[in-house]
């Protein structure tokens, strides 16, 4: 057998075992988690230093808390290296009520919560990356004090482009679930919280998404590596 043809059929096995853990999880195949050399992990991102957070795949993703930025010069800083957006809309009814419900795309044991911004307070978050073309962002608030008066106004802007994608302005008892058919390196809310006492933006994808995200740079690097000795 041809040494191109060994690595075709190896990179076919490779290429069955991620599909399996990326539907089932890597502990559902006996050894393959020792192998791999899985360990938990207390984040699916890790932050560097001047830099945007780096996602990492993992078959059973931790939530990430995606952090506030307290730094505003980062925030106002003139040029393309600021915030491009650092103000609402005057007019947020033009994103719309909650999207529906749709059970048949979001059934609950296809659902991955792999992220969330939580409050209390006003502000930006930092930016973060996100590697699924479609996902959804459930938002909830308590508020317990003044809740005649309390309101909850978020936005989700490109931090590449400046587009905002979708935002909402909640009242006391209001849920909002708004989908998102975007990816990128760069994306920032921006949250105007009134008597509220705290809130959750929580980042769900649905479990073929997230398959589809651990198994393309896999398959793109055997992809290269047969490629190039098929040329040889």
């Amino acid at each position: 057998m041809k040494r191109a043809d060994i690595l075709t059929f190896a990179g076919a096995i490779v290429i069955v075992i991620i599909i399996a853990i990326a539907s089932q999880g890597i502990d559902s195949i006996p050894g393959i988690g020792a192998i791999f050399g899985h360990t938990h992990t207390d984040s699916s991102y890790e932050s560097h230093v001047g830099g945007l957070p780096v996602y990492f795949m993992h078959t059973k993703p931790q939530v990430w808390n995606i952090p506030k930025n307290t730094d505003l010069n980062t925030v106002y800083i003139s040029g393309g290296k600021g915030y491009p957006i650092t103000e609402f809309p005057a007019d947020m009814t033009r994103f719309g009520a909650s999207d529906p419900r749709d059970t048949k795309i979001w059934k609950t044991e296809e659902t991955i919560q792999f992220a969330e911004y939580t409050g209390p307070g006003n502000g930006f978050s930092e930016m973060f990356p996100i590697p699924y073309g479609f996902w959804r962002i459930n938002a909830s608030m308590n508020a317990a004090v003044k809740p005649e008066s309390s309101q909850l106004t978020w936005i989700l802007v490109d931090g590449e482009n400046g587009i905002i994608l979708t935002g909402n302005q909640m009242r006391y008892n209001e849920h909002a679930i708004m989908t998102v058919q975007a990816s990128g390196k760069s994306f920032y809310f921006m949250v105007s919280a009134q008597d509220i006492n705290d809130y959750t933006l929580t980042l769900e994808t649905t479990k073929t998404q997230y398959g589809a995200a651990l198994i393309q740079p896999s398959l793109r690097r055997i992809t290269t590596l047969l490629n190039a000795n098929h040329e040889k």
